[in-house]
């Protein structure tokens, strides 16, 4: 006699803006926005780049972090761009030693720069995944 199957569940995705795999080498380091400013040594860490997307970034770090709490953010996600300078970020959600983060505060530079690095790594892994033919192709070779 079968079993009835289990109703599907059904999963809604609330991210407004798409992630991006960024390079293993993407990395960020990061300082806890303290009102007034404070000096403490616990407030300031680095960490490693998991995504990217212009709403924010899931990282790992072994500094733990708290939800709900706001950190500047350094992003230095190619070696061969500067560095997006996020002057707000707020950690929604914590598993292990990795971190979703939403960027809260950006200067329009910086947004800019982010929209420009999300493409030229779409681009890039788009020209990885396609053949030799396919790439000059694509490229009106």
């Amino acid at each position: 006699m079968a079993h009835p199957q289990p109703p599907a569940q059904r999963i809604i995705e609330l991210r407004q803006h798409p992630r991006i795999c960024v390079p293993s080498s993407a990395l960020l380091s990061f300082k806890r926005l303290i009102i007034p400013v404070q000096f403490d040594l616990d407030t300031e860490g680095e960490g490693m780049l998991v995504d990217l997307s212009l709403g924010g970034c899931q990282m790992r770090s072994d500094v733990a972090l708290t939800i709900g709490e706001q950190y500047n953010l350094i992003l230095q996600v190619s070696s061969k761009s500067s560095p997006v300078i996020v002057e707000a970020a707020i950690v929604r959600w914590i598993q292990d030693n990795t971190y979703g983060v939403k960027f809260a505060s950006m200067q329009p530079a910086s947004d800019k720069h982010l929209r420009e690095l999300l493409l030229e790594i779409r681009r890039s892994a788009r020209e990885h995944f396609l053949s030799p033919s396919e790439s000059r192709a694509d490229k009106g070779s």
